[in-house]
C-alpha cells in the first residue's frame, strides 16, 4: 500500500489524496472513488495552509471509512474510530516528531514521501491488525 500511495503522489495526487486512493485499492472503502478523491482535495498541503499534514487527515479518513458509522447515535463505533486516530496520530508523531506540515518541511525537514509512506504504512499495519483481532 506504501508504495501505490507515493505512485499516486509521484503522478500528481496531493498527499491525502494518495493515501487515501492507495487505501481505497487495497481495503474496500467505498464504492465511489471520484467523491473520495474530490472530498480529500481540499486536504492536501495541511489543507492548504501548512497545518495538519494531508498525509495524516488522509488516513484520518480511511480509518473513518473503515470503522465509522453514519448513525449519528452510534458512539460505540465513534469511541473505537477515535481510539484507532489516537493511536494512529501517537504513532505518527514518534515517527516524524510532529502532525503540522509546516513543522514537518521547515523544522524537521522531512519531505512528503516519508510521511506518505510512513502514513500508508502505519495504516495499513493498524488496520490490519484490528482486522485480526476480530
Amino acid at each position: 500500500m506504501e508504495n501505490k500511495a507515493l505512485d499516486y503522489y509521484r503522478n500528481g495526487f496531493n498527499c491525502a489524496q494518495s493515501v487515501l486512493k492507495a487505501c481505497n485499492e487495497e481495503l474496500n472503502l467505498t464504492e465511489n472513488e471520484n467523491e473520495l478523491l474530490k472530498a480529500s482535495m481540499g486536504l492536501g498541503t495541511g489543507m492548504f495552509v501548512g497545518e495538519t499534514c494531508g498525509a495524516v487527515t488522509g488516513a484520518i479518513m480511511a480509518l473513518s471509512l473503515k470503522l465509522g458509522s453514519s448513525e449519528a447515535a452510534d458512539r460505540e463505533n465513534m469511541r473505537k474510530v477515535f481510539k484507532q486516530i489516537k493511536i494512529f496520530e501517537t504513532n505518527f508523531k514518534e515517527k516524524n516528531c510532529s502532525m503540522n506540515c509546516k513543522e514537518l518541511k521547515t523544522i524537521h525537514n522531512i519531505d512528503c514521501q516519508k510521511v506518505i509512506k510512513d502514513s500508508a504504512e502505519q495504516l495499513k499495519n493498524q488496520i490490519n491488525s484490528l482486522m485480526t483481532e476480530e
